[in-house]
This record gives C-alpha cells, structure tokens and sequence, in this order.
C-alpha cells in the first residue's frame, strides 16, 4: 500500500466542506466579501488608470479637432 494512502476508518469524522466555508460565526459570507474586496480593488484601479490616461487622451482629440479647423476654417 501506498504511504499517503489511508483507509477510512469508523472513528474517521467526515467534513461537509460547504458549510465548513460557508458559515461564520459572524454571519458574514466569504463570498460576499471577497466580492467586496474585488469590486473595491477593481474601483480603485479603474480611478487611477482614467486619471492616468483621460487627460492624454482628451488633449489628443482636442489638438486633432484644432488642427482640422484650422485646416478648414469655412466649415
């Protein structure tokens, strides 16, 4: 027989790992928080990527709309 295999015994306690994750003793779910965690973390990283990029991009397009009027003042 193999070292890391084990027969199951009668004194053996079998462990329904649902509710083992599921129930906390403050009736928070870890799901819910981690989902929390993920949208929080998520916000913040959007915050900082629209900062970074929106200011760059907004002169972009605002320099390319100048030029095209200055190319065509008529219009």
């Amino acid at each position: 027989m193999d070292e890391d295999t084990r027969t199951l015994t009668e004194d053996d306690k079998i462990y329904d790992l649902v509710d083992v994750i599921e129930e906390r003793s403050d009736g928070v779910l870890p799901a819910d928080t981690l989902h929390d965690e993920i949208a929080g973390v998520v916000s913040k990283i959007a915050e900082r990527i629209a900062r970074e990029m929106f200011p760059s991009i907004a002169e972009k397009i605002i320099r390319e709309e100048i030029d095209k009027l200055k190319e065509n003042p008529g219009k």
